[in-house]
């Protein structure tokens, strides 16, 4: 009883000290927020269909609100279509229901035996909460595309893409300087110790369409001022586009910057991204091949410019050393893509590994899935993941488990002893 009474004591000081908190732990908030929760699941699912996976995490799941407009194939839609309807987002439902948990566990549970197995539940269920946060947050998702016998140290970023400036005076040697996609949404002018020029980005978009004009029209639009380079030779008008974030969604960044020697202008340049690599610009239009290298002269240095996506250098390199692809008897259905590859790590270790299906490799946080394959050409396509909080699941998970297993134990403990008290005052 003196036991009872402490617990009692502890709760009863903790809620004067948190009871600002209160309001908070409130069960109705909760409901509340697990219905809201529902209606986003149900409205992301439904923008899937017009801005794709992607879309549709980015503009609810990963915000503080979403706008909705209700479809027209809806009844009511020819009347109701044109209404924004706001959603609250991912990051805002999660947040309040974090703060939710977390003042309930303050004011309203005790450390008691009764109660433990309560209170490892809802730790369990705040980490997950907390580690689907991070997740948004922190994941980075890229690709490698490697060519059978070739070995490549670098990764490129599914959406976001980066200006690089090539040095390839010296033979031997490259060295590449590149602009992030931030850098080049803000514009303005930009320095950097190892470029001989100023860079002033004078116009930026995630997509475009484009087309080659004849010599005599003259282009409008972002490319109108641009006076050097393959934009200016082959005569490309450009004209920004919505950018598309479907699953099969291609999309061409631009960007037209101006090169500064001191104050002297060395010229205006745009440059264009393809989404499946720069060295596809000669294989669509020959006159489009430098799109990969733009060469400037200046200071008695070769340089090149290219608009790519945005690259992550890696401290080992990967070899690919064969692939293999098997379908179901009779239909165009994978059963199994399968890339065999060397990691190249430091001091001239190596380690050999086969990737398939449901069977990534993982290295120095990164893990790598086989995502495309193309058996014609001898290439493979690994899809790569970053993410520093995938333990936290798991932890969750097992938190969730101790507390279930120790709450049925406890009432089954209770009921047992019971039991034989009972049969022992019948007997």
């Amino acid at each position: 009883m003196p036991q009872k009474n402490k617990g009692l004591s502890s709760l009863s000081e903790r809620r004067k000290r948190f009871g600002w908190l209160i309001p908070f732990a409130d069960l109705r908030l909760t409901l509340t927020l697990l219905s809201l929760s529902m209606i986003l699941i149900f409205v992301a699912t439904l923008e899937q269909v017009r801005v794709g996976i992607r879309g549709a995490q980015a503009e609810f799941f990963e915000s503080m609100y979403g706008i909705w407009y209700y479809p027209t194939q809806f009844w009511g839609g020819e009347y109701f279509d044109s209404i924004p309807i706001p959603i609250p987002g991912g990051y805002l439902l999660g947040g309040l229901l974090i703060l939710n948990l977390l003042a309930a566990f303050i004011t309203r549970f005790q450390w008691t035996g009764k109660k433990m197995g309560i209170q490892f539940i809802h730790l369990g269920i705040i980490m997950l909460l907390i580690g689907q946060l991070a997740t948004q947050a922190m994941q980075e998702e890229s690709r490698m595309q490697i060519d059978k016998g070739e070995s490549k140290n670098y990764l490129e970023r599914f959406h976001g893409v980066e200006l690089a400036f090539i040095d390839v005076t010296n033979p031997d040697t490259e060295q590449v300087v590149a602009l992030p996609q931030d850098l080049l949404e803000q514009g303005g002018i930009h320095y950097a110790k190892d470029l001989p020029f100023k860079v002033k980005v004078l116009d930026f978009g995630p997509n475009c369409e484009f087309n080659s004009l004849p010599p005599a029209q003259k282009i409008s639009g972002p490319a109108k001022g641009v006076n050097r380079g393959v934009i200016q030779t082959a005569n490309l008008e450009i004209r920004p586009k919505a950018e598309d974030f479907s699953s099969e969604g291609m999309n061409f960044g631009y960007v037209v910057f101006e090169l500064f020697d001191g104050s002297d202008s060395l010229g205006t340049w745009a440059a264009i991204s393809h989404p499946a690599g720069n060295h596809w610009w000669a294989q669509i239009n020959p006159k489009m091949g430098d799109l990969a290298f733009q060469p400037i002269r200046t200071n008695g240095r070769l340089w090149g410019a290219t608009l790519r996506p945005q690259r992550e250098y890696l401290p080992y390199s990967i070899e690919l050393l064969g692939i293999a692809n098997e379908f179901y008897q009779g239909t165009d259905i994978p059963f199994n893509f399968e890339s065999e590859i060397v990691l190249k790590m430091e001091e001239n270790q190596t380690r050999r590994a086969l990737v398939y299906m449901n069977t990534p490799l993982r290295h120095a946080g990164k893990t790598f899935y086989q995502y495309q394959m193309n058996k014609a050409a001898d290439y493979t396509v690994f899809q790569v993941v970053r993410n520093p909080s995938w333990l936290v699941p798991y932890i969750a998970c097992i938190l969730v488990s101790i507390g279930l297993l120790w709450q049925f134990s406890f009432h089954l403990l209770r009921f047992l002893t019971k039991s034989s008290k009972a049969g022992l005052a019948s007997s």
